[in-house]
C-alpha cells in the first residue's frame, strides 16, 4: 500500500465531494455529514461515470448519470441501477491533511 497526501482539510467543506488521484486511480474524496473524510472509486460501476460529478445523500453519493448511489464508507450499493459496489480506501488525517492509501 502507498500512502498519498491529496489535500488538506480546510480545501474540503462539510458535505463536499474532490475528485483526486492517488496511484494513477480516480478516486472521489467525500468530507461526509458525519464530519469524518471517505474516499471511494469516483468511476461508477454502473456506467463508468464520475461520481464527484454527482451529489451528495446523506452517506451516499449518487452518480448523475443514472442515479446510482453508493455507501461512502462501505462502496456499498444503496440505489439502483448499480449492483457492483464501489471501491474505497482507507483515509487518513494528519496535521490538517488528508492522505489515502492507495491499492499496490
Amino acid at each position: 500500500m502507498t500512502k498519498q497526501r491529496v489535500a488538506a482539510t480546510a480545501e474540503l467543506p462539510k458535505e463536499s465531494m474532490k475528485r483526486v488521484e492517488v496511484d494513477g486511480e480516480p478516486i472521489c474524496l467525500v468530507h461526509a455529514e458525519d464530519d469524518n473524510f471517505y474516499a471511494i472509486g469516483d468511476t461508477c460501476t454502473h456506467e463508468e461515470y464520475s461520481l464527484c460529478e454527482g451529489e451528495l445523500w446523506e452517506m451516499s453519493v449518487e452518480c448523475p448519470r443514472h442515479g446510482s448511489r453508493f455507501d461512502v464508507r462501505t462502496g456499498k450499493v444503496t440505489g439502483l441501477p448499480a449492483v457492483i459496489p464501489a471501491k474505497t480506501f482507507p483515509v487518513t488525517i494528519e496535521n490538517g491533511d488528508i492522505f489515502i492509501e492507495g491499492r499496490d
